[in-house]
Order: structure tokens, then C-alpha cells, then sequence
């Protein structure tokens, strides 16, 4: 999905430093990607800007730079056709330019939604919202499978590089590659996985908009996991990797780990009450009987990227994304698993084992597991390049571990590894995927991926966000609407009953739902309406709002 294409000229130029491994003439200051590198005294990385917040910064210079990508002149920003785009170092290039390659919009939109969304609540930044509903609409209405389909309704994960229709990418299009064979799906080939995660996405964009096409688009998503759902075994997922819509009978690959985008959708879906919940109901237990019996239990974490040959044997390519996205759920939903939390510490251990290791990019580069005390992660076995929007992922789950358990040294490695990626991101909101310039510029990793791992890290580290503003961080709910103004912050949740964590520059002067003053308590309990404060080192303050209502809340602040 992200990071097959590669170029193998200009590899002087790609890198001249590697976590403290000197590759070529060193230059007098340690330089890492585009910027000076910062340390502490101990030695061990800083991120790049400076200030109270650096991650803070590296989401909003993204999030800027991403909202002002120009129409090109096909017609269509460069999102819609193309994975990849040509940077500021690539000449008789204009910047945005698409880079041919197998597109991946399925997840991508996916991904861009989900950040979006937490982007959304954090700053309020409204103008975020049609991007998505852009995306989104397309996908539905030229990039879906044909309601007379076996897979009905349904999008597709890939497509052909400048193509605006969504079909499936031809397999058979980069010929010159030896193991051309799964670089793309084939043409009316989908990957069940992606139909679960686009899936959430729509339902997660309703509970914004409450527009009943994009419930219906995630209903079509989780009847259609419905109708084709088996029980699996342990080469055979409950959903193959790849099938042909019209039929569901052809099946390039039969075996996927990622089981959580699809179970996720299902969880949500049985939430909101509406569509055959019992059904809902049963085919998600399916799938978690099968993903804690086989990959939790075996660490055959295969296939999830879209653009990676076909092995023969499903076992070789292993990726960090299936056990880290697992891990996550575990720890978000402790009530799914009493071993969850053992399951989660072991799956990010194996994530660390295996590819927080020295390796050699696909340019041929050496690179360290650990530099300058950060661990740097590695996409998949077929790509060993370290990875700016996967070291933020890993960072993400330890600073999860951290919140749920109190571990300090989940959070220093979580700290370091973040700064790590935060080294990706230019001054002026360009990512960069990896150091290998020939990569290119990648929406997926730059953009989609790598910008909510930041907003999530804030979220399990509050201290990590910035004191003299104020953001939400955190909600158990999707948050429809909210306004920041110096004197209160107003907003709504989808759900009646949800729990939010903010952090204030100061303590609020009251908190009303609707008209009702809730009452401030010094223990929170989630089934009441209520409020706590607690002072935040380094400055500022949490304050965890509780709610059992629908109503509009609001946040006041002294004049």
C-alpha cells in the first residue's frame, strides 16, 4: 500500500545520516531528514520544533499544508487518483504532481476520514469536514462495486493511477516487476478488510452529518462482511484478502489478519441499534473467535497493503499494522478480552522485536532500530525502510499502554519514537515517508496515517498538548460539532451518554448541559453528568466532562 514504488538513483543525496551511522561524508551537525537534530542531555532525540507542544505543531502544519493541495489539471486533487506525488527535490516536477503507481483510495479515504475527524474536535477547524464528504461521495459514486455484485454496494480498495473510476488496479500493469503478481487486485477485485474500514468511515462521517447516505453506504458495508463471513482457519480468514466482487468465488488470496477494520465497523454498527443488529452481532464474534484463536496466538500478521505481490506462502510478508491496530482495540475495549491487556504488551513487544531492528532499506541503505534512543519501525517484511507514519503509530499504542497502565517506560519510548517521526515533517507541512528520496511523498503515510497518531498520543499524554491553548483531546463518542472562542467552547456528541477529555490553558468557570450547571466532583463516575479538573504538569489543565444527555454542551471561561 505504501512504500513499494522505489527509485534507486540519487541514493547520495537520499541520506547522510543514519541514527548516528555516518553513510557517506557526514555533515558537522547531525541532520535528520530536512532538519538539525536536537538532543537532550542525555543524548537522546528531541523533536525538531521547538516549544511546549512540538506535536501539537506537527499536526497543524500538516493539516495546513494538506488543505491547500490545488486541483490539478485533470480536474481532481491529487488524492483522487494518485497514492504518491512529487516533492520540492524533484526536478521539471511541479509540487503535487502524481506519481504513477497503484492507487490505494480505499484506505486512504479511510485513513483521511479518521484523521479528519479527530483533527476536527481538536481544533475545530470546520473546513476539514467537505473535504471528507468530497472523498467520500466519490468513492460511493465512482468507486463502488455494482449493486447486482455478489459484494454489492460495496468500494474498492484500489485503482489504476490517474483513473477516476475505481475498479480494482490491473494486475498485470507493472510488468517490468518480477513479482508484478498482487501489485494491484485486478480489475473488479476488492479486499474485504478495506470494505470494513471505508465502512466505519461512512458511519463515523453520518454521526457528524446525519446524512442517511452515508449510513446506508456503511450498512451495505456490514451486510456485505455479513453474507460472505466463514468461520476460517488458520491459513483461511473469515474474509479472503482479495475476490472478485461480481462473484466472491475467485480468490486471489484467502488470508488477511486484519480482522479490527471489519469488527470495528460491526461494533459500531450494532451500537447505533438500526440494520439486522443479531446478524451484526454474529458475524463479529466470528471474526474475534478467529482473530484471538489464530494471529494473537500465532503472530501471522500478513496482508494488509495493497500494492504487495502475491507470496506463495501467506505466512512470509509480515507487517506492523494488523498487531498494532489489534493492540489498540484491545486496550480501547478492555470489556472484549480479560487478557487483553497481556495480549496488547506482547503484540507491541513482537512489533519491537521484529521490526524495531537494524535493517537495509530498498535502496540498499543501512538503518538503525534505534536512533538516538528512539525506536524506529519498519513498514512490513517486504519493505524495511524506517517509516516516519509507523514509528508514530508504534508511538501512539505505547502511549496508550502508558495511559491505561501508568508504565513510565512505555512513555519515554513513546516520547522518543514519536519525536523520531515528528523529523518527517518540513517548516512548511510537507511529510516524508522515509529518508530514501526516491520514495516520493506519500498521502497515506505523510497525511492520512501519520497526522492521528499525534492527535492520539496527545490524547493519552495530555501534557503533551499545548498549555496556553485549549483542545479536546479525547471522546468516547464522535463529536458532531464544536466552537472555540475566547470566552467558551461549545459542542455536541453523536451519542447521549459520552465521556470527553479536554485540555484548558485554566480551569473553567462552570459547564452547563443545555441549561443544567454540572456539578463539579472529585471523582467521575461515567453513568453521571459531572465534571473533574486536575492540573497538568508543565502547565495548564484536563478536564473530563461525563454526560448521559443529548443536549448541547457548553464550557465557560472568566472573562
Amino acid at each position: 500500500m505504501f512504500n513499494s514504488i522505489r527509485k534507486r538513483h540519487r541514493i547520495a543525496q537520499a541520506v547522510c545520516l543514519l541514527g548516528g551511522l555516518f553513510v557517506f561524508s557526514a555533515p558537522a551537525a547531525q541532520t535528520l531528514f530536512w532538519h538539525p537534530v536536537r538532543l537532550d542531555d542525555r543524548g537522546r532525540l528531541l523533536a525538531w520544533p521547538e516549544g511546549d507542544s512540538p506535536y501539537s505543531q506537527i499536526v497543524c502544519r500538516a493539516w495546513d499544508r494538506f488543505k491547500k493541495i490545488p486541483v490539478q489539471p485533470s480536474g481532481y486533487k491529487t488524492y483522487f487518483l494518485y497514492p504518491v506525488f512529487y516533492g520540492p527535490a524533484d526536478e521539471g516536477k511541479d509540487l503535487f504532481e502524481g506519481r504513477d503507481w497503484t492507487h490505494n483510495p480505499g484506505g486512504l479515504f479511510a485513513m483521511l476520514t479518521d484523521s479528519g475527524l479527530l483533527y476536527y474536535r481538536y481544533s475545530g477547524d470546520a473546513s476539514i469536514l467537505p473535504l471528507i464528504g468530497e472523498m467520500l461521495d466519490h468513492l460511493i459514486a465512482r468507486g463502488s462495486t455494482s449493486p447486482n455484485d455478489a459484494w454489492a454496494a460495496v468500494p474498492f480498495a484500489s485503482s489504476d493511477s490517474g483513473d477516476p473510476n475505481y475498479r480494482g488496479a490491473t494486475e498485470s500493469r507493472y510488468s517490468w516487476d518480477s513479482h508484478y503478481l498482487g501489485r494491484g487486485d485486478g480489475v473488479g477485485f476488492l479486499e474485504p478488510d478495506k470494505v470494513g474500514e471505508i465502512g466505519l468511515a461512512y458511519l463515523r462521517y453520518y454521526k457528524v452529518t446525519l446524512q442517511e447516505k452515508y449510513f446506508q453506504a456503511a450498512c451495505r458495508c456490514a451486510e456485505a462482511l455479513v453474507r460472505h463471513v466463514t468461520e476460517g482457519s488458520e491459513s483461511r480468514s473469515p474474509w479472503p484478502f482479495r475476490v472478485d466482487a461480481k462473484t466472491g468465488k475467485i480468490i486471489k488470496e484467502a488470508y488477511t489478519s486484519n480482522a479490527i477494520g471489519p469488527i470495528r465497523l460491526l461494533d459500531e454498527m450494532i451500537q447505533t441499534g438500526r440494520g439486522d443488529t443479531e446478524s451484526f452481532r454474529k458475524t463479529r464474534q466470528i471474526a474475534w473467535d478467529w482473530l484471538m484463536r489464530y494471529p494473537v496466538q500465532n503472530n501471522n500478521w500478513t496482508q494488509y497493503f495493497e500494492d504487495i505481490y502475491i507470496y506463495p506462502d501467506y505466512r512470509t510478508n509480515l507487517n506492523h499494522y494488523c498487531p498494532l491496530e489489534t493492540a489498540r482495540y484491545l486496550l480501547e475495549n478492555p470489556q472484549a478480552d480479560p487478557q487483553g491487556l497481556e495480549h496488547a504488551k506482547r503484540l507491541i513487544s513482537w512489533v519491537r522485536d521484529f521490526f524495531a531492528v537494524d535493517s537495509t532499506t530498498m535502496a540498499g541503505l543501512p538503518e538503525k532500530g534505534r536512533q538516538w534512543g528512539a525506536e524506529v519501525i519498519s513498514e512490513q517484511i517486504n519493505d524495511m525502510d524506517k517509516m516516519t507514519s509507523h514509528t508514530a503509530r508504534y508511538a501512539s499504542l505505547l502511549a496508550l499502554l502508558h495511559e491505561k497502565t501508568g508504565d513510565p517506560d512505555a512513555l519515554e519510548r513513546a516520547y522518543r519514537s514519536f519525536n523520531w517521526a515528528s523529523y518527517g515533517c518540513r517548516q512548511d507541512g510537507l511529510v516524508k515517508t522515509s529518508l530514501d528520496e526516491g520514495t516520493g511523498y506519500w498521502f497515506s503515510d505523510g497525511y492520512g496515517d501519520y497526522m492521528r497518531h499525534f492527535l492520539r498520543g496527545m490524547a493519552s499524554v495530555p501534557q503533551w498538548a499545548p498549555k496556553e491553548e485549549n483542545h479536546l483531546l479525547a471522546s468516547r463518542s464522535v463529536v458532531r460539532s464544536i466552537r472555540y472562542t475566547p470566552g467558551k467552547i461549545v459542542y455536541v456528541t453523536y451519542d447521549p451518554a459520552s465521556v470527553e477529555t479536554f485540555k484548558l490553558k485554566s480551569p473553567p468557570q462552570k459547564i452547563c448541559l443545555q441549561k443544567e450547571d454540572l456539578p463539579l466532583v472529585s471523582v467521575l463516575h461515567p453513568s453521571q453528568n459531572g465534571y473533574a479538573i486536575s492540573p497538568v504538569a508543565g502547565g495548564g489543565f484536563t478536564v473530563i466532562i461525563s454526560h448521559n444527555k443529548p443536549e448541547e454542551i457548553t464550557i465557560f471561561f472568566d472573562s
